[in-house]
This record gives C-alpha cells, structure tokens and sequence, in this order.
C-alpha cells in the first residue's frame, strides 16, 4: 500500500470529528544548490508571470469575470494547469492593488470527483512528484495540505460537506456544483522588493520610538517566511539581515527621512509617503476595547486616496493617542482621533 493510500484511509477517520487546529504546518522546502528556490522554480516552470507588473498583466491578458465566484480576475490561459483543474490559472483584480508590483497570489481549483478527500489527495498527488510529500490534515473545518520555500508557498485546502454547518449556502455553488468539493490552490510568491541604497542608509541607521510587539508577534524566522499580502507588497521590503535591528520596533532614522514599521513585515515609508496618522478608539462591549494606531500611506493605486498600516495596539481606548501625536509631530503630518466606538 503506497503513502497516499494509507493517507486516504486515514482521512475517513479524521473526518468524524469537528477539527481543533488549523492543520498541519507547511513542508519546509529548502533551496537548491544553485540558490534556486523550489516554489520559484514551480512558477517559472507552470508559465506563471510572477515577476511581471500588474498593469502589464492586465493591458496584455485583459481583466475578466470569474464565472464561478464573479469576481474581477486575470485568467493565465498560457500557464500549465495541474491535472483536474477547472479553469486556468488566474490572480484577483482589486483597486487596491498596486499597479506597478507583481501578483503575489495565484489560485486555482481542481476537482476529480464528488469527494472533497480525493480531491485534495489527487492535488498533493500531483505537487509531491515535484516537491516532495506533504501531510494532509483535518484544520477546522478543512483539510489542509501545505508546502512553504522561504516566504513563498503552495498551499491545498478543501471543505469537506460533512464537516461544514447545516444550511450552509453559497450563491457559486448553485452556478458551479463540483465547488462543494472542489480542492483551492494557493501559490504565494513571497515576493518582497529589496531595499535600495537609500532605504538601507535608513534602516541601518534606525532608532525605535515605540513597541509594536502587540500587533502581531512573529518571531524573527517567522516574520521572514510571511508573505505579504496584494495590499501591502508595495511598502514590504527584504528584512533578511536587518530583523535584530528592527523587529517589534517603529522608528526612524536620525533625519526623519522615513518611518520604518516592523510588524508582520519590515515596511519602509519615504518619508513624503507618510500622510497622517489616525487612532481608533474602541470601548468595551462584547469585545475588550482598546486602540489601534494607523499610519495612512501614498499609494500608486489609481483613485484610492491612502491605504493604512496598523502600527500597533493598546488594550486602553486612549492607548495609541500619545504615540499617534508623537509621530504626527515628528513627520509634521496630521493625525485623527476618532470618537469612540463600541466594540461590538
């Protein structure tokens, strides 16, 4: 009986039972001897435009609708798809999506037959000839499968029915039934832009101001294996080098030339891309309360006025109010308080 055989006849036993975790940790994958990383070198290979602008993209392929979800998407008609996919690879279309950086997700979904199990089976079948076996496991109310090289990372998640809720609906599965069982495929590329000369001078330079340790506490090797995310990958940057100098910190260097964040990301902002700051006050209700300082960012994001980044959280509603008018003063930027709001 070969590995997967007597992984799908465990599956019916993990099936019986409301999952407790969110599945099994990804396979680490390590880079090859020339430097290559593994889930870069499954991009390139698949076709994938990973390294292309996203306006390029969309003036080359056009935008399209999904006819499953009817979402805005880029269609990869050109790219391998594995074996049972349902349509070709594609990447969301959203406005706030930075025109001038690279996709950093593509999904995709495939489907052998009336059985969410076989499904992602048949999947990990197919990327463990190429990336080795990975585990698949019961996560919540999912099986998960997973691969991780770096910040990049492959990632294989189905909805078995007997593990979801009762009465569940959604409006994609009366247009397109096999998505009740269907296996979602997740490439993220990780990719993050490196820092420039300039951007170096000031993270080398840095000098903390505040604590962000609250907002998402990832180690250092954590941190450097999480991806960015559409968002956001146009203020990530590189943090390979820099981490003890700059993790759980906001701050900046001597000048002020920019605001250096290091949260889930390392997040370089030039100073004239720093626009304001604003606090969110929120009082106990069903939730704790507390506050969450935002920082509002430039972007390049054609009719999106700002975009913001947390830059860290109090468990008092007034918390974040000193630090917010702290930074404003030291960028001369305005910064908003807001009144205060249930936390329902």
């Amino acid at each position: 009986m070969n590995w997967f055989s007597r992984l799908r006849r465990s599956l019916a036993v993990k099936l019986t039972a409301a999952g407790n975790s969110s599945g099994p940790a990804p396979v680490p994958l390590y880079l090859a001897f020339d430097g290559t990383n593994p889930i870069h070198q499954l991009l390139g290979d698949t076709g994938l435009p990973w390294l292309e602008r996203r306006r390029d993209l969309e003036a080359r392929i056009g935008i399209t609708e999904d006819p499953f979800y009817r979402n805005p998407a880029l269609f990869f008609a050109g790219a391998v798809p594995p074996p049972g996919f349902l349509q070709p690879w594609q990447a969301a279309v959203f406005e706030r999506y930075a025109p001038d950086m690279p996709v950093v997700r593509f999904t995709g979904l495939t489907w052998f037959a009336d059985d969410a199990a076989t499904n992602i089976e048949r999947t990990a079948e197919f990327f463990a000839a190429r990336l080795g076996p990975a585990p698949i496991e019961q996560g919540y109310d999912t099986l998960v499968c997973r691969w991780q090289a770096g910040s990049a990372s492959l990632q294989l998640v189905c909805w078995p029915p007997a593990l979801q809720s009762p009465g569940r609906r959604n409006d994609a599965y009366a247009r397109e039934p096999r998505l009740v069982t269907a296996c979602h495929v997740t490439l993220l590329t990780g990719f993050r832009l490196p820092l420039s000369a300039e951007e170096k001078a000031w993270v080398e330079a840095f000098r903390p101001i505040a604590d962000t340790r609250s907002v998402l506490a990832l180690t250092a090797e954590r941190l450097i294996a999480w991806a960015p995310n559409d968002t956001e990958v146009e203020y990530a940057r590189d943090p390979a080098g820099y981490l003890s100098n700059v993790l759980h910190s906001v701050g900046c260097p001597p000048g002020c030339e920019a605001l250096i964040l290091c949260t889930n990301q390392l997040f370089v902002l030039p100073a004239n891309d720093v626009l304001g700051f604003e606090v969110l006050r929120m009082l106990p209700a069903k939730g704790g309360g507390g506050s969450t300082l935002l920082v509002r960012c430039r972007t390049s994001c054609k009719g999106v006025a700002y975009k913001t980044l947390i830059v860290a959280q109090h468990g008092d509603p007034d918390g974040m109010v000193p630090l917010g008018r702290e930074l404003a003063d030291l960028f001369n930027k305005p910064c908003e308080v807001s009144r205060y709001f249930d936390d329902a």
